[in-house]
């Protein structure tokens, strides 16, 4: 078993441990199926440790023992395991050999941040909406929890919120102790006991939790706890939180954000969200218009292209080059001009590139594909798709008339050979 010195003083930031063994680590070569750049993880295993591993869903520290890298720390069978990057076990530390380690403080106390506030978090949210936290997930860049309610608003999370940052504001003193299975009232969350003994922590007079996790000293440690958004995840709401270093983080970038789109469109920055809702409709609205007035150009177009259609064999054949059309608008002038039957079309539209859609009617079962692949090939581009319908394109808007040439051809052939 290795001892766990982060359990005496979540602050300190170096030790000095005897190595146990130090051995390849056995699941990143699973993951890498024994070969790639994983073969070189090690697994060092060390007498004690202030390395917290992945356990309890807190983040595992990281760091350094002597001068080798350890990039992620894991529990196995009450061992710790360092998983550091190295080359032949020769060169790296050998059992009975003593080292030094140091772990990465600015990681660790943003984890305690997250996990103490993560404990007053849940506790706010029981006494204020008497929402149970049956999850909780801290992560490096954001954490969440699953709380036993579904009908959250903005108001609920800010009175949350409020609660909980109170306690942190009263910095209220964060107690550690062990005590007894069963003798501690108001406990609120399940931890299998080591021996008989449950490891408590304490908020004052706010929460009591068993845990395993590093935490902060005192509550005004946390920082802020921040709530971002949350959703509906099974029976339950997941709310998503950061706190302290995060939360000044986040704060900084969204007031950044938000201070440059008022200057930009010179309005009030509490009135940002309500000009880009104004925006967002405008949009719409003229989204809509646009799409009105090209279904009307379009019906114009229809009736100039279907004048222009040639005879062959049988079939009415529509071939153009338009300039300047998006590739929904000469999806729909083709599908248009192929439905009364009988018909092909070749319609391709050139701006800084070429992009084309070659349709027949569901009578005809010449394949577009032939068509298709002799126009990319004349701007050197790509074509294919269905017998029906093939669409490609290329970047050589120079080309576009020999390309469509060189598709007509081709179609002409094909419905020459149609029903021999």
């Amino acid at each position: 078993m290795t001892r766990r010195l982060y359990h005496a003083d979540a602050y300190a930031t170096e030790f000095e441990s005897a190595v146990i063994r130090v051995e390849p680590c056995e699941k990143c070569a699973q993951a890498s199926g024994g070969a790639g750049a994983r073969e070189q993880c090690r697994a060092m295993v060390l007498e004690a440790t202030l390395f917290y591993p992945e356990v309890g869903g807190q983040p595992c520290d990281t760091g350094w023992i002597s001068d080798l890298r350890v990039e992620r720390v894991i529990e196995a069978e009450g061992e710790i395991l360092h998983l550091v990057e190295g080359g032949a076990l020769s060169a790296l530390p050998a059992a009975g050999d003593k080292v030094g380690g140091r772990i990465d403080w600015p990681r660790r106390f943003l984890n305690m941040q997250q996990h103490t506030g993560q404990h007053i978090l849940s506790q706010a949210f029981l006494k204020v909406l008497g929402a149970r936290t049956v999850s909780s997930r801290l992560g490096v860049g954001h954490s969440t929890i699953d709380v036993a309610r579904l009908d959250l608003t903005w108001d609920d999370l800010g009175r949350v919120e409020r609660a909980a940052n109170a306690i942190v504001y009263e910095d209220r003193p964060v107690k550690i102790y062990e005590a007894r299975a069963g003798e501690l009232a108001g406990v609120r969350a399940k931890q299998e006991p080591v021996g008989d003994l449950l490891r408590i922590v304490e908020v004052d007079r706010f929460d009591i939790s068993p845990c395993g996790g590093t935490h902060v000293r005192r509550a005004g440690e946390v920082g802020l706890v921040k709530i971002l958004r949350w959703e509906k995840v099974r029976d339950t709401s997941r709310v998503e939180f950061i706190c302290g270093a995060l939360a000044e983080a986040d704060y900084f970038w969204k007031n950044q954000a938000i201070v440059d789109l008022a200057q930009e469109f010179t309005t009030k920055d509490t009135e940002v969200a309500e000009m880009v809702r104004r925006w967002e409709r405008s949009t719409r609205d003229l989204a809509r218009e646009v799409a009105g007035l090209r279904g009307a150009l379009i019906d114009y177009r229809l009736k100039d292209l279907e004048a222009a259609a040639r005879e062959i064999a049988g079939a009415r054949l529509v071939a153009v080059v338009l300039e300047g059309e998006p590739p929904a608008a000469v999806r729909e002038i083709a599908s248009r001009l192929v439905a009364p039957g009988g018909r092909v079309a070749l319609i391709m539209s050139r701006a800084e590139r070429v992009h084309f859609v070659f349709a027949r009617s569901a009578d005809l079962t010449v394949d577009m594909r032939q068509a298709a692949q002799a126009a990319a090939a004349v701007l050197e581009g790509k074509g294919g798709g269905k017998p029906e319908a093939s669409e490609g394109g290329g970047k050589l808007p120079e080309r576009a008339e020999a390309a469509l040439a060189a598709a007509v051809e081709k179609v002409s052939a094909l419905l020459g050979n149609w029903g021999h």
